[in-house]
């Protein structure tokens, strides 16, 4: 049962296109490569808004494969490099990020209302 983790935010004005640059070279690919296999999270891409549709500059979508994934990042090199190298493009001065870990509709457990007593 994967685990969705999205995480979005804004870039500092004027560093978009340095940004997206970055996250198109080898040394970005090559340190999500090591994210993954140091701790399971695997990047699946950052997606940007089109036409200025949508809250935030852009987010940050990965699947891990179990929750141990999550306390595998707390301590992953490759995850401090990530936010060393990008730390200067999240605008920070705005409201900053908004994170969010989802599950399929068919992983998740729904919880219905209890049933009414008869009076």
């Amino acid at each position: 049962m994967p685990i969705y983790c999205v995480s979005a935010y804004y870039i500092n004005q004027n560093k978009v296109a340095e940004y997206q640059k970055w996250l198109k070279s080898d040394r970005a690919k090559k340190l999500y490569a090591e994210l993954e296999k140091e701790t399971g999270f695997k990047y699946l891409n950052t997606y940007f808004p089109i036409l200025g549709f949508g809250e935030y500059d852009c987010e940050d979508w990965y699947v891990a494969p179990n929750w141990s994934s999550f306390d595998k990042m707390r301590t992953s090199k490759a995850n401090n490099k990530i936010m060393e190298e990008t730390w200067d493009f999240v605008d920070l001065n705005r409201p900053t990020m908004s994170s969010k870990v989802m599950r399929a509709a068919e992983d998740v457990m729904v919880y219905l209302p209890p049933k009414k007593k008869k009076k």
